[in-house]
């Protein structure tokens, strides 16, 4: 027999016995499953201990978080469920059979009815889809994935530094503890497949078994309990809410650099107020509608909005004060006071006028008011006042306010002239002369006039300088205020949220 023929020979038997055996063990499992099926009932609790209960282990493995609806207070969770227990009915010999375990359809064996407490669906999806395991000596296993949408009570009261902790309580709903224990298969939950997700990051899932009494029923209903502690990743949160709104609140503060005439003060804290109020919508959307608990990023928006209402009657006040003096009312005195000590404070310097020259300005209307009345006198009708002291104080007062320098030049001269005419003449120009006195009474009035215009001309400039000055202080000392405000509550809405963080 060639080596060709004996290779052959041996591929035909090797392929013999492995079709023999496939073929007996699918005939012994038929003849197991006929077996262990012939009697069984698929709708009762197998039972062959009246006084013990089922044992049932149950674990969790979480593969993913896939949304925390913080309004709805619903979660909802991409999970793998383990569950183990005994069938008494489902046991024989593996050695008989060949066979050590088996999968049968969800249908054809008794799986108990885990139910999740707080489960949003009417099931927990994927229990009837999938397929257990059945050992020999009896254990049942049934593995399936399933999404998980569960109540979640949410504490937003640190977001975005928040953590949440969601309950997940599995335990039978028709079976009490006397007939179905519930047991844990470890202290907490799988998570080596768990994928990262993007918001939330997920520290532990620990395990509790509760056993629990109710109202209705005097037996114990005992339950598996996984916490999910969950923490947030605030990052998107801080710059898309926190700095933006605490970019906007030092935008307030240039309203109180704002020069009052540029008419813009009001619009820039109005604009400020409404950009605040439409971050503040986009926090209260994303938070549950409770009043149990308010975040303090909505503390910290109230407070911002608060604060910008607050700059905008500053911003009122100081452009009443700004305006003030063009009505022509002058600052009180114990205004000017408290406005020099609060000037003094926030370190704004007042230009006030030179004293000296203040004083001579006093002075040069001390001697006008003089020269005016000594001028009047020397026109009266004076019987015992010589023609030649006429004269001389005619062109002495008459003409100082005119120009002294001048007067004082010609002096002599004039006196040299007086000496050279004779009384005659002096008579016939006495006519001439009132009339030049006349003329110049005119003239001095109009100027009077006038100067009583400029001084309260003046008197108005300085009125509204000081009236401008002192909005000045008051924005300068709003600023400050507002700017020590906004740090200390934006450094405690922070440090309030690192704590919380590294708790």
């Amino acid at each position: 027999m060639t080596p060709k023929t004996l290779r052959l020979f041996g591929y035909g038997v090797i392929l013999t016995f492995f079709t023999r055996y496939r073929f007996a063990e699918a005939s012994n499992l038929s003849d197991l499953v006929d077996n262990l099926f012939q009697n069984y009932h698929t709708h009762v609790r197998p039972v062959c201990d009246s006084d013990s209960p089922i044992h049932v282990k149950l674990g969790i493995a979480v593969r993913q978080i896939i949304n925390l609806n913080e309004p709805k207070q619903i979660i909802e969770i991409n999970a793998w469920i383990r569950l183990r227990w005994n069938d008494c009915h489902m046991r024989w010999n593996s050695s008989q059979y060949g066979i050590g375990h088996f999968v049968v359809p969800y249908n054809k064996v008794w799986v108990p009815d885990v139910t999740l407490y707080d489960n949003v669906d009417s099931q927990l999806l994927g229990l009837k889809d999938y397929r257990p395991a059945i050992y020999s000596d009896g254990s049942v296993v049934y593995n399936f994935p399933t999404v998980i949408s569960s109540l979640c009570k949410v504490d937003v009261t640190y977001f975005p530094f928040d953590k949440q902790i969601c309950r997940l309580q599995f335990g039978s709903w028709a079976h009490n503890g006397l007939e179905l224990n519930m047991s844990g298969i470890s202290n907490e939950a799988d998570l080596s497949a768990f994928v990262d997700s993007v918001e939330w990051e997920v520290t532990s899932v620990p395990m509790v078994r509760n056993v629990l009494y109710y109202k209705c029923c005097p037996e114990p209903y005992p339950d598996v309990t996984f916490y999910l502690k969950m923490k947030r990743k605030p990052l998107f949160y801080l710059m898309n809410l926190v700095f933006p709104c605490m970019l906007i609140s030092t935008v307030a503060c240039l309203g109180f650099i704002l020069p009052p005439d540029s008419g813009e003060k009001v619009s820039l804290e109005i604009t400020v107020l409404l950009s605040l109020a439409v971050f503040l919508m986009v926090v209260s959307e994303t938070m549950p509608p409770s009043s149990e608990t308010f975040p303090y990023i909505g503390v910290y928006f109230t407070c911002a909005m608060l604060l910008v209402s607050m700059s905008c009657l500053m911003t009122v006040v100081v452009l009443n004060l700004h305006f003030k003096g063009s009505s022509g009312k002058k600052v009180p005195l114990y205004l000017k006071r408290v406005f020099s000590f609060l000037a003094t404070i926030v370190c704004f310097k007042i230009r006030i006028n030179d004293a000296t020259e203040l004083k001579s300005t006093l002075k040069e209307r001390k001697v006008t008011h003089h020269d005016n009345r000594a001028f009047e006198h020397t026109n009266g009708n004076t019987l015992d006042t010589s023609k030649h002291e006429k004269i001389n104080m005619f062109f002495h007062n008459g003409f100082h306010h005119l120009n002294h320098r001048q007067v004082t030049e010609n002096e002599n001269d004039n006196l040299r002239a007086e000496e050279m005419i004779p009384d005659e003449t002096i008579v016939d120009s006495s006519s001439a002369t009132s009339e030049i006195v006349n003329c110049v009474k005119q003239q001095l009035s109009i100027l009077g006039n006038i100067e009583n215009v400029l001084h309260k001309k003046r008197t108005l400039a300085e009125s509204v300088e000081e009236w401008q000055a002192m909005a000045q202080i008051m924005d300068r000392v709003f600023l400050i205020f507002f700017t020590l405000v906004s740090f200390i509550y934006s450094l405690t809405f922070l440090m309030n949220s690192y704590l919380q963080d590294n708790d």
